[in-house]
């Protein structure tokens, strides 16, 4: 027993001597705890306090010094306060009810709100309707809705749409200014928009496209403001208007060029026209020589010719006109025989002198004597008592020689008139 109670103590000397040692290296872990992690602050946390108090105390003690530590807010820095798991985090009753936060179903409310949109529609369109068509009279709402329509599909000037409205849909004029005035309509950009569409659908000049844009009764700066600003090329309006003028008379250059010098083109635009216009000129000859038979037929090579040179024709292009003009000039030179001795009783060196005169060709001449079917003779006896109405006295050889040297006769036809009239 002795022996036994001997051990147990040097079981609990040594006990005791371990403790001892290790309470001195707690300690001595403890002050050196900062160096291991430095950014922690030195005024030492809940790590370090419990270390010190679990070492100090028994198991039980380890327990009531770890509740006790955990309970005091005041003591580690009052977590309760700062996050408060059950109040601010944990309440589902008071902080997360989502009933009361969110209300889904007060919020979007989706059967109120998409089993009504007619109501909705009705109040939006009612809402964006100005207070001045809301009060208009129906004459008035509907000059707005026509002049609205022309307004969008076409240019108009401020008094050209009330007039439209006035003359062409029959509102009243008080109605159809009132729905003008009504349009909020930018009238300088409406006439720029009509010159250009002027310009692109015929040939202007700077006088026609303005005098054009004054007919729609544009105002002066509305008018100024579009020829400043529209898009014309105005040598190439020059050579559309000389294709235009072309097409429309029968002209030669001299006329073309003339034409665009009355419309105002500079000599620098008529050039670059006249020059760069889509003109047959050869065709443009033979329709002026054409023009020309049609209204002074009968008529000669020459007079035709001579229409075709005195304004300018190339001569290749006055050849190809008289080779190719539709008048057959042997049948000219008949009919202008047949002008002859109906005006007048006439030899037939007269009529052969007067074709010559007229520059009918020799060929031509031929063809129509031979053709003119007609009696010398009795020409001579008409002649006759054309001279006897001016000499009722004439003897035969007077007379005679008035029909032979006045009249052209040959002595043959002379005496057959004489002895015919009785002298």
């Amino acid at each position: 027993m002795k022996k036994q109670v001997k051990i147990t103590r040097m079981h609990r000397t040594r006990i005791i001597f371990s403790i001892f040692i290790c309470f001195i290296l707690i300690l001595l872990t403890a002050c050196t705890g900062d160096k291991d992690n430095p950014g922690k602050p030195s005024t030492g946390g809940s790590d370090s306090k419990f270390a010190e108090t679990s070492v100090m105390n028994t198991d039980s003690q380890k327990e009531e010094s770890s509740v006790s530590e955990s309970s005091k807010p005041e003591e580690s820095g009052k977590p309760e306060e700062s996050s408060k798991p059950e109040e601010s985090g944990s309440k589902p009753e008071e902080s997360s009810k989502p009933e009361e936060s969110s209300k889904p179903a007060e919020s979007s409310k989706p059967e109120e709100s998409s089993s009504k949109p007619e109501e909705s529609s009705e109040e939006s369109s009612e809402d964006n309707t100005p207070a001045w068509l809301k009060d208009a009279t129906d004459s008035q709402k509907a000059a707005f809705e026509t002049a609205l329509e022309r307004y969008r599909n076409s240019f108009y000037s401020y008094q050209g749409l009330i007039d439209t409205l006035f003359y062409q849909d029959d509102f009243d004029y008080d109605d159809a200014e009132w729905a003008v005035e009504h349009l909020d309509a930018d009238f300088y950009s409406d006439a720029l928009g009509y010159a250009n569409y002027q310009l692109k659908n015929s040939g202007y000049s700077r006088f026609s496209l303005r005098d054009s844009l004054d007919i729609a009764q544009f105002t002066e700066d509305e008018a100024n403001y579009a020829m400043e600003n529209c898009d014309a090329d105005w040598e190439e309006e020059a050579a559309e208007m000389a294709e235009l003028y072309a097409e429309q008379i029968v002209g030669s250059r001299l006329n073309v060029s003339a034409f665009l010098v009355d419309h105002g083109f500079t000599a620098t635009e008529i050039d670059y026209g006249m020059a760069h216009a889509d003109i047959d000129w050869f065709e443009m000859a033979l329709r002026v020589a054409n023009y020309y038979v049609f209204n002074n037929a009968p008529c000669s090579q020459y007079d035709v010719s001579m229409q075709l040179q005195d304004f300018s024709w190339e001569p290749s292009e006055v050849e190809y006109a008289l080779a190719n003009v539709d008048a057959d000039f042997n049948e000219m030179a008949l009919d202008r025989a047949h002008e002859l001795i109906a005006d007048m009783s006439v030899s037939e060196a007269y009529v052969r002198y007067a074709l010559m005169n007229e520059r009918y060709m020799e060929d031509e001449i031929d063809y129509a004597i031979v053709n003119l079917e007609c009696s010398w003779e009795l020409e001579a006896v008409g002649a006759a008592w054309n001279w006897l109405d001016q000499f009722p006295d004439s003897t035969h050889d007077e007379l005679h020689s008035l029909l032979t040297t006045n009249s052209w006769f040959t002595s043959e036809e002379a005496d057959y008139a004489c002895s015919y009239v009785g002298k």
